[in-house]
């Protein structure tokens, strides 16, 4: 169970959740949050029309439309775009997620305190993104849009595809190792987590 004191914040904090079977998850969510829950891209745009939520989390993989349209869709917000989580038991749909403007990835399935987790840390990263846009203007020249989210940039890394650098770490596969995806070609693989060894 995640520490309802990480999924507090000072702002009221609305979600829009994007999922046929987000059932389980809502009765605690609903404990700390103003929850929407919708199962269709339809209903989630006419949600985004009515409401600017401060999270949208949706299944990339929707019955009725897609959760990567929907992803684009809510950043194109001129301005306090809200941030996005996508949830997917797919990990070919995440590169075009973080295409799209995706803050973090969650792979199903996963234990409702990972979720509630990964809310809590894009809450805190987006008061954090707040207050350095209050004292600088050229925020986003200094910030890769990745890692305004929970989704992790390795320059010095390359896609054993394609061999281009920059791929995006975007979820642990386990206690050592990581999911990752390259941008350039597509390609998603399960490594090492780069962040442990490199803080070893």
């Amino acid at each position: 169970m995640a520490n309802p004191a990480l999924l507090t914040a000072a702002d009221p904090v609305s979600i829009l959740f994007v999922d046929p079977f987000a059932d389980s998850h809502l009765p605690m969510l609903r404990r700390h949050f103003e929850v929407t829950a919708v199962p269709s891209e339809e209903q989630a745009r006419r949600a985004l029309r009515t409401f600017q939520p401060t999270l949208v989390i949706t299944e990339l993989t929707l019955p009725e439309g897609d959760g990567v349209s929907l992803c684009r869709e809510s950043k194109a917000f001129a301005s306090n775009a809200p941030s996005v989580l996508a949830l997917t038991a797919m990990p070919e749909r995440v590169p075009e997620a973080l295409k799209a403007g995706c803050d973090a990835v969650l792979m199903k399935p996963f234990a409702p305190n990972l979720l509630h987790a990964r809310i809590g840390r894009l809450l805190r990263l987006r008061a954090s993104a707040a207050k350095e846009r209050a004292r600088s203007n050229d925020l986003a020249q200094r910030i890769r849009r990745a890692i305004n989210g929970t989704n992790l940039v390795f320059d010095d890394a390359s896609c054993p595809s394609c061999e281009r650098g920059g791929i995006v770490a975007f979820d642990a596969a386990s206690h050592r190792r990581m999911w990752y995806a390259c941008l350039a070609c597509s390609k998603v693989w399960m490594g090492p987590d780069r962040a442990a060894h490199a803080a070893e």
